[in-house]
């Protein structure tokens, strides 16, 4: 999966898309270092880099933790988000992370959550990051089950995708993996 976002951030180009459908574009490892950097800050913080940061990681979360995130899932996504960031965020951090995430989404639930956090991202290009960043570590475990679908749904109505956007951007992701991959 690291492969996938480092592949991109070094210019290698994505598989063809259809005409008005999101590219699939995934946040640089760059933007992904940097608001980790931002996030850990305790002064002169850019709070756009650590919000928009925060915000995908925890869109990523809410998404990929659908049908539930077993102990080898939250390792796995901690594993890639450290390598991501240049580990500037550590694994055991993310791990922290992900038990607090987990309590704001039984105590405001999953959807108003994810409502909530769809509403930092307000251009079509952060939009498009954000939901090809959450598809990415939807995957991340090897498949995309039903319930990690529907929140990928969910997450491209608030963001005015149709299905069909969604589903593009899902397809453009796994090419992106799949071009990784084959490297």
């Amino acid at each position: 999966m690291f492969a996938a976002l480092d592949r991109q951030s070094s210019g290698v180009s994505p598989p063809a898309k259809a005409p008005g459908d999101p590219s699939g574009r995934l946040p640089s490892t760059l933007q992904l270092r940097q608001g980790a950097e931002e996030t850990l800050k305790e002064a002169d913080q850019d709070v756009r880099a650590a919000e928009y940061f925060q915000s995908l990681l925890e869109l990523g979360y809410l998404v990929a933790s659908a049908d539930g995130l077993a102990a080898e899932e939250r390792a796995a996504l901690a594993r890639l988000v450290e390598q991501a960031t240049g580990s500037v965020v550590r694994q055991q951090q993310l791990r922290q992370h992900f038990d607090d995430l987990d309590g704001g989404a039984e105590v405001l639930g999953r959807h108003e959550r994810l409502a909530r956090v769809a509403s930092n991202f307000e251009d079509i290009g952060s939009r498009e990051e954000a939901i090809s960043f959450a598809a990415l570590i939807a995957i991340a475990d090897g498949q995309l089950a039903e319930p990690e679908t529907s929140m990928l749904l969910e997450l491209g109505r608030h963001f005015a995708f149709s299905e069909g956007q969604v589903k593009a951007v899902l397809s453009q992701v796994v090419g992106r993996i799949k071009l990784a991959l084959e490297r």
